[in-house]
């Protein structure tokens, strides 16, 4: 089995992991926040800016958006669903990829989503 782990500087780490981590042709992504301090922290612009950080770490482990084959969101509040159903279309609309939903409470204070992704290299 070849694994491989992958960080991407520019995006800096909260803890002791990888942004993501390689085996043969799988890619497992750790989870994603959109929260950015001193700037528009709506749900809207964190799942952007969370989806913007898959991209780049897609892009370092030989993969990309298209490419994504399950997403796990986590969203702080329910009334967000419609929301993130429409954020969702827009950032995945090359493949739709299997997902799952969950509501729970985040590890940052002010995070609303978290993405989590697993997709397949190129």
């Amino acid at each position: 089995m070849e694994k491989k782990s992958v960080i991407v500087e520019e995006l800096g780490r909260a803890g002791p992991y990888s942004h993501s981590v390689i085996v043969n042709s799988m890619v497992f992504l750790s989870g994603q926040l959109g929260v950015k301090k001193d700037a528009d922290n709506s749900f809207e612009q964190q799942f952007r800016r969370a989806a913007s950080n898959v991209e780049k770490i897609l892009a370092h482990s030989n993969s990309s958006m298209k490419s994504v084959v399950r997403v796990v969101v986590y969203m702080k509040k329910q009334e967000d669903f419609e929301l993130m159903n429409k954020m969702f279309k827009e950032v995945f609309s090359v493949a739709t990829p299997a997902r799952t939903t969950v509501v729970c409470s985040l590890p940052n204070d002010e995070a609303l989503v978290e993405l989590e992704v697993t997709a397949v290299t190129e």
